[in-house]
Order: C-alpha cells, then structure tokens, then sequence
C-alpha cells in the first residue's frame, strides 16, 4: 500500500496527496505535517519508512468537501487519489486484497467545481497568459459555467484586463518567469501563478486542441484569433483536461475585442470599490448595494458586468432600455423574480455532470431550471412580446423548449435526492419496471423467501423444509436425511439439484 503512495506522490509532487484508505483519505510524510498544520488536525505516525516513523494526518472521506475548501484558500493544491476497483475485484485480478488506486483529479483554485468549494454569487476564473512572437494574450474560462473568452493585450494592459477577471489561478509559460519586465507585470496577482511547461503553450497544438473539442475543421466560424489568444486557450483546455481527467461543457471561445469594454487600471478599480471594498470585502461595494438578483448565474452576471462596463452606447442604451421596461412594469417584475427565485443554478450542475462528478441534485436542478425556463418564456410571450424592448425579447426567445427534456426528468427521478449517486435511490418507482424487481427482492426478500419455502413444502410434502444461506453455496433448500429421498427421485429431482450431504440433511439448489 505504500508503495502505492509512494508511486503516486511521486508523479504530482506540488500536490498533496489525499490517499483513500476505506473511510479516510489519509497523508504521508511532509504533506502530513502541513495538512495537520493547515486544517488544525491531528498529526500521528504509521509505521516507518527508512529506519524514520512516517507522518500521517487523515480526513473523513464523506466531509473531505470542507477540508478541500480550507486547503484550497490556503494556495494548496490537492490530488485526490481513489480506489478504482472493490476487494473482490483485486482479488479475482491478482489474488490479494490490495485495490488499485489512481489519481482521479487535481483540485486547484482555478478548477474547483463543487457548491460547498465555491461561492454561490462569484465567478471563479482560470486565466492563462500566453506569450508569441512577441504579443501577448488571454483566456479566461468559469470552468464551474463553462464560459470561454479570448482577449488580445500588451504590457500596459495586462494588470487592467486581469483585474477585471480576478482570476483564481494564473497559467503562463515558465520562460515568462525568466522575462523580469513581463513577470512584475503580474504584481498582486504573484501567489496565483502556475508556471506551466512552454510546450503546452504551442498556439498550432492550441488550435488542433480546440479544433477537435468543438468538432470543427477551423476556427474561423468563431472569430478571428490571434496565435497567442489560441495559444492561451489551448492551454487552458489542456491544463482541464489534465487536472479534472475530463472536460466539461464549454462555450466556443469567444473573443473579446479592444474597447468593447472600458479598462479600467488597477488602482482605479480598487478605490472605485466596484465589487469588493479596499479591504477585499464584497459587503460595502458598490456590487453589494445594487445587487437585488435572486439566483447565483443572476448575481455572477451582474459582477461581471459591473466589472467590465461597457463602451459602445448602442449596447448600454439597449440595457438601459430593458431596465426602464422592467421599473416601469411592476408587476412583470414581479412575476419574473417569483420565477427566477425558483430556478436552481443549472450553470454548475451542469458542468458537475459534464465532467461526471454530478449527483442525482444536479440532473433535478437541471429540470427544475428548464422548467422554469420554459415559464419564463410564457411570461415574456406573446401578446406582448413585440411590446418588450430587444434585450428582453432575445431573451424569451433564446430560452426555447424543452418539456420532453422536462417531462424525461421528471418521470425519471424520484421526489426525494440523495446527494451522491452511490447512495441510490434516485430513480422513480415505475420507471424502469426491471429495477422495480430486483428492489421488490431487495426490499421484501424476507417475505418472498418464506412464501417460496412453504411453496416447496407443499409441492414436496416436506413440511421440514427450509430455505437457508451460507457464504459457500449461497441460499439453498435443506430437508432432513430422512426425508432427501422424495427430492432425489421423480417428480421433484428435475426440479432440485444435489449440492452437499451433512451427516443429518441435504442441501439442495
């Protein structure tokens, strides 16, 4: 089993390593120390590794969410290394108990995916910075939403446009650490930095990658792009794919264009306090005294617009129209925050089951927000769609139909959810009437077991006879010795079959 670690620990050493050992994940050795360190836990020893006790610090599996948080907000990184296969399974693979165990995911700031490691009404940005032939570029993705934007910079540019994202994590290629002038660039954003191997910033390689994740030939059908803007999301895509072991719905990139928003410096968004207070607090920002939005997607949005105010005043006046729609309307405002206040975020739970960490709350979620989707879309309408400003009208629009999505969920589901798949019984009675079965044996075995024992007792006239169960044979029919002749001969031993003599009974199958 230590090797097992040893082996993993070895191919992610900035990690920490959470080891799954039955109900635990458990460290080792130095990631011992600063787990016990970090999350205030209790630090004891496991045997010894080269004549020196090792460390050893673990956290229950079924609450590891927390610890993860508190490690993540801590600048760690954390690999979760799981077990892969039951002891059965290792036992008919190799003949010993020890399961197989892999590196399932690599939790950083910037992939965080989870409610309980995220903040309902904030964006979590992943940023990458790439470098080629002299331009530089971004790409910004919410893996927890999926939103990909693209931006052509410059070095008097780069700390606005990152500002403006606040990014979590910060990927860039290693020789960018070796080009004093572009690193101090980077100033506040130093401790969010993840240093990347420069291959992995090839704009040919970014292209072919995002080429086959969109399933297009070119990438002309989504914008016009710099190298270094495909260079940067390439990497980001691959940085995915390498942490979370898969990939989740993402948007096509999408490019932000020079002047599309105001940039604003960094000092100046700071004393501006648009969205946290020059203490780094949301409470007190201007965000936190106008943010009345009733859903997590509504108040991420509603950020994010503060923090990119844009430029072109066709585009305000269309949002200022919809706002003026929306004041002078109560009672349509009204109805549509009831409706919204219902709306699960489907955002992230979508994104959960793209990347296969979703639960049964998530394909519920889902449903609940298609179908309060589809009455927002009544609400907004006809008559009075043509009455309602574009904006709005896109909107209704842009919502769609999908009661047989719907209706598929809510036959499928049952009304109360466990949290994790594993749980079970998430599935509606009536659904799948070959699961109904095997739970009617499930749940009325006891019954079904006694009503089958007094059919063979009639049908036999063994008024003895029992069904029982052991770990050699599994359940089996037992009649005393002197009653075994009645099941070995006609009409009933081409019904039973001999299995084991005991020295008062016979077992039967």
């Amino acid at each position: 089993m230590m090797a097992q670690y040893l082996e993993a620990k070895a191919a992610h050493p900035d990690c920490l390593l959470f080891f799954r050992m039955g109900d635990f994940y458990e460290m080792f050795f130095d990631d011992a120390v600063k787990a016990a360190a970090a999350l205030d836990i209790a630090l004891t020893k496991r045997g010894q590794h080269q004549g020196e006790d090792i460390p050893m610090a673990g956290v229950p599996a079924h609450s590891h969410e927390a610890y993860l948080a508190r490690l993540i907000r801590q600048g760690f990184r954390v690999a979760l290394c799981d077990q892969t296969e039951s002891p059965e399974d290792a036992r008919k693979r190799s003949g010993k108990t020890l399961v197989r165990r892999e590196v399932v995911r690599i939790v950083t700031p910037g992939t965080v995916t989870e409610d309980g490691l995220l903040e309902p009404r904030a964006a979590n940005h992943l940023v990458a910075l790439a470098d080629v032939a002299g331009t530089l570029a971004i790409a910004a993705v919410d893996i927890s939403s999926g939103d990909l934007v693209t931006e052509p910079t410059a070095p008097d540019r780069l700390a606005a446009a990152l500002a403006r994202f606040d990014p979590s994590e910060i990927l860039l290629p290693e020789r960018v650490l070796q080009n004093p002038q572009l690193f101090e660039l980077l100033g506040e954003w130093k401790m969010r930095l993840t240093p990347q191997p420069s291959a992995r910033f090839d704009s040919e390689n970014g292209r072919r990658r995002l080429q086959d994740l969109f399933h297009v030939g070119t990438l002309d059908s989504f914008g016009s792009f710099e190298r270094a803007e495909v260079a940067a999301a390439g990497a980001l895509v691959d940085y995915i794919q390498l942490t979370q072991k898969a990939l989740p719905r993402l948007s096509p990139p999408r490019r932000l264009p020079r002047g599309a928003v105001m940039e604003i410096d960094v000092a100046t968004r700071r004393n501006l306090e648009l969205t946290r207070t020059l203490s780094g607090d949301r409470r007190g920002s201007l965000l936190a005294a106008i943010d009345r939005t009733v859903t997590g997607p509504g108040a991420r949005l509603l950020a994010g617009h503060l923090a990119a105010p844009l430029t072109d005043p066709a585009a305000v006046a269309e949002r200022l129209d919809a706002v003026q729609a929306l004041v002078e309307d109560g009672k349509l405002r009204d109805d549509l925050r009831a409706l919204l206040r219902a709306c699960p975020d489907a955002e992230r739970a979508l994104t959960r089951l793209g990347l296969g960490r979703g639960g049964p709350r998530d394909l519920a979620a889902i449903r609940d927000a298609l179908r309060q989707g589809g009455r927002l879309r009544e609400r907004l309408g006809a008559p009075r769609l043509l009455q309602l400003p574009p904006l709005l009208s896109r909107a209704a629009s842009e919502l769609g139909e999908h009661d047989a999505v719907v209706d598929r969920l809510s036959r499928a589901l049952a009304e109360e959810l466990p949290l994790l798949i594993r749980d079970g019984g998430f599935i509606a009675a009536g659904y799948v009437p070959e699961l109904d079965e095997v739970r009617t044996l499930r749940d009325e075995s006891r019954r079904l077991i006694a009503a089958l024992q007094q059919r063979y007792a009639d049908e036999t006239k063994i008024g003895t006879l029992r069904i029982r169960h052991n770990n050699v044979i599994g359940y089996h029919i037992e009649v005393s010795a002197n009653q075994s002749d009645k099941l070995l001969q006609p009409p009933h031993a081409g019904t039973f079959i001999h299995r084991q003599t005991m020295a008062s009974a016979m077992r039967f199958t």
